[in-house]
């Protein structure tokens, strides 16, 4: 008879802090606990990951695959074309929240523990100077991916119409919108969580994210290297922070920002400016974080009271009020020794 080994218990109400709370004594790179809910077997994760991702993700790997090979037409059209798109991304935008929140609810899992709330500090308090923080770390790995995307791409990218009207501008923006909350709610939030309730380990965990991320990028060719950066530190972020608002914020204005800046540059400019003041506010945020946790400690090792001894330990006036035998210390330390006038009938007597 094989024996089935007992399934692990998921984590308890109070084995840890919630989704949006940090840690308190972890390292700066160290990953949350995993959201408290019953686990599941790995067969039911990767079904419900792959079915999910596959419904709103094989149309886009399919045309990047023939765009990659030249075969995908660049888009056109007018008013009559690109408005429907536009309506038809937000419907799917939508659709993809929906359908992420109410499966993982099946299994236990609050939109709280999908990332669905903006990040908390240390014990509880305001996490704008956290969010703020991953934000900044979001944008440099996309600098970092996007420069290694360009090297490495040789030209390799999806096509745009000859002449960008208004139309097909309102329609960037509603695909950008859509990118950054279908791709991070379901590439991220939902494909890390799921894993992670099945218990699988976190170096497959990031490995699969990070191969979904980059199958449906494949018009870019070897520029999917730089993809691969990016996408790994988004979910090293989402492991940290435990919310996914601050990426799909990101996201959303990274891409929406491609499409402005290639009408205005004025936009190249105010988003640059934009970051520098973004990165030293989350430099000065940082630097007082770290400074105000190292005051504590540095209270909380100083000089503590005097060890304990035998009674007569120590010089006269050594130990707390009451230490050692009667009469030890100075005058009026401690209690009066035996038979000894207390301080009202000693000055009582000598008048």
């Amino acid at each position: 008879m094989q024996i089935q080994p007992a399934a692990r218990p998921g984590p308890g109400p109070g084995s840890g802090p919630g989704p949006g709370v940090l840690p308190p004594g972890r390292h700066w790179w160290s990953v949350r606990p995993p959201p408290a809910a019953p686990p599941i077997s790995a067969r039911r994760a990767y079904a419900e990951v792959l079915l999910v991702f596959t419904a709103f993700f094989a149309a886009s790997a399919m045309v990047g695959g023939e765009a990659l090979a030249g075969r995908y037409p660049s888009p056109s059209g007018s008013w009559a074309i690109f408005m429907p798109a536009a309506v038809g991304e937000l419907g799917m935008c939508v659709l993809a929240v929906l359908v992420v929140v109410l499966l993982s609810a099946r299994r236990g899992i609050t939109p709280r523990s999908l990332g669905l709330g903006w990040p908390g500090g240390r014990g509880g308090t305001s996490g704008a100077a956290q969010s703020l923080r991953v934000a900044v770390w979001a944008i440099l790995a996309l600098l970092a991916g996007g420069i290694v995307t360009v090297a490495l791409a040789h030209g390799n990218k999806l096509g745009q119409p000859a002449h960008q009207d208004t139309s097909y501008l309102i329609y960037t923006m509603a695909a950008s919108l859509t990118a950054g909350v279908v791709e991070e709610m379901v590439v991220l939030a939902f494909v890390v969580t799921t894993l992670r309730q099945a218990a699988r380990p976190l170096p497959e965990i990031v490995l699969v994210a990070v191969l979904l991320r980059c199958s449906y990028h494949d018009y870019y060719g070897l520029g999917m290297i730089g993809i691969a950066i990016w996408a790994a530190v988004f979910v090293w972020l989402f492991l940290r922070a435990g919310s996914v608002l601050p990426l799909i914020a990101v996201h959303v204005v990274w891409d929406a920002n491609i499409f402005l800046g290639q009408r205005w540059y004025a936009v190249q400019v105010a988003s640059a400016l934009a970051f520098l003041a973004m990165f030293c506010i989350a430099v000065i945020s940082w630097l007082a974080d770290v400074g105000a946790r190292r005051i504590p400690r540095a209270l909380a090792g100083g000089p503590g009271p005097p060890a304990a001894g035998p009674p007569g330990y120590g010089p006269p006036g050594y130990g707390p009020p009451g230490y050692g035998p009667p009469g030890y210390g100075p005058p009026g330390y401690g209690p009066p020794a035996p038979g000894a006038p207390a301080e009202g009938e000693s000055s009582q007597q000598s008048q």
